[in-house]
């Protein structure tokens, strides 16, 4: 079943999650076709339907802490992260930050799950390195490197920075009452404002870069699957598209390496609801194990010592307290069928990818 059919069959399960679907979609149309006036509509009338919903559902206590909220006050973060509208998104991110302190304590764990401390883990890995060292992995002839920009935006120029959002600022008080203090309170704009012109590329990274922030505020160790299917079906369109120049060495293996690893574990990391989900998470999953087990044999990888090696080169911490899960995770990749998986042909993935260098607004 593919992507479009499950976003679909949960779509029409929840007004909520229709909302969610369509603002994510309208952007990644904007992607694919680049037309603007197509674009604006669509989002305008979508972006006012889901705050709609969204006031409507934190009128209800039953519901205003309720998968289908957080679904759509996630996807206009992330809309609007998007579309470079900080403080919209600042705002929705408070917002989220307090629709979670509704859940009961089984839906907020003390301890942040894997992905979660990948994200931190990274974010500090990249702040304190040189920044040539940075711009050495970030430099490509030929294509855009949108999770490098993407960690760079939160390890150095985060609306809200790593350490904040895992409750290391001050771990006693709300995260919501910590992010109101740490950004001034947004301006009152026009919901009809479209922002200023974006490139496809710069719209992508900070897509990925929502996300990342989503994932610390979220907190749990499995994240609904239809909420980060989005970003691990785009975070797996660029491994695709880098692979051949990877293969070739014309883009950094160690930052390619670091970014299959970390899909395998997001797609490991996912909350589903029915079977079909189940299968198709599973399946992505593989897809990753897949790619891991790629590059490994291309570095000639032979043990979890040599993987760290790698990994070293972008982003790792010798104390790192996720290397047990993370090693499990490159080990089912490598050995778990043997080191015979199927190669999957980078065509099968080519989800939303870049059309040139067509503005997505104006």
């Amino acid at each position: 079943m593919s992507q479009q059919t499950l976003s679909v069959h949960r779509a029409l399960s929840h007004p909520g999650f229709l909302h969610a679907a369509l603002l994510l979609t309208t952007l990644h149309w904007a992607w694919h076709t680049g037309d603007v006036e197509q674009f604006r509509v669509p989002y305008l009338y979508h972006k006012v339907q889901a705050i709609r919903f969204v006031n409507e559902q934190l009128q209800d206590p039953e519901s205003a802490a309720s998968d289908s909220t957080i679904a759509v006050v996630a996807s206009l973060a992330v809309m609007e992260n998007s579309l470079g509208s900080t403080e919209a998104v600042s705002s929705h991110l408070q917002g989220l930050a307090r629709i979670k302190e509704l859940q009961g304590e089984e839906r907020r764990p003390k301890k942040m799950g894997l992905i979660q401390r990948m994200i931190a883990m990274a974010a500090r890995s990249v702040s304190s390195r040189p920044v040539w060292d940075m711009l050495n992995i970030s430099r490509t002839d030929d294509v855009h490197q949108s999770v490098i920009i993407s960690l760079l935006r939160v390890a150095l120029r985060p609306i809200y920075s790593m350490p904040t959002l895992s409750g290391a600022d001050d771990p006693e008080e709300p995260l919501a009452e910590v992010l109101a203090k740490k950004t001034p309170h947004p301006r009152t704009s026009d919901v009809n404002t479209i922002p200023s012109h974006r490139t496809v590329d710069t719209s992508r990274s900070e897509f990925i870069a929502c996300y990342f922030y989503l994932y610390m505020i979220l907190r749990e160790n499995n994240v609904d699957s239809f909420l980060v299917e989005w970003f691990i079906e785009q975070l797996l369109a660029d491994v695709c598209r880098t692979e051949a120049l990877m293969q070739k060495g014309q883009y950094s293996q160690s930052l390619w390496f670091w970014t299959v690893m970390f899909g395998a574990s997001a797609a490991n990391a996912t909350r589903t609801y029915s079977g079909t989900e189940e299968v198709h998470m599973k399946m992505l999953k593989d897809v990753y194990l897949g790619k891991i087990n790629l590059v490994s044999q291309l570095l000639r990888i032979r043990n979890w010592e040599g993987a760290k090696s790698v990994l070293r080169l972008f982003a790792w911490e010798d104390n790192f307290n996720g290397e047990s899960e993370m090693q499990a995770i490159w080990e089912e990749a490598v050995w778990g069928d043997n080191g015979k998986r199927p190669r999957t042909k980078n065509s099968d993935y080519a989800l939303a990818l870049r059309p040139g260098d067509i503005g997505i607004t104006t």
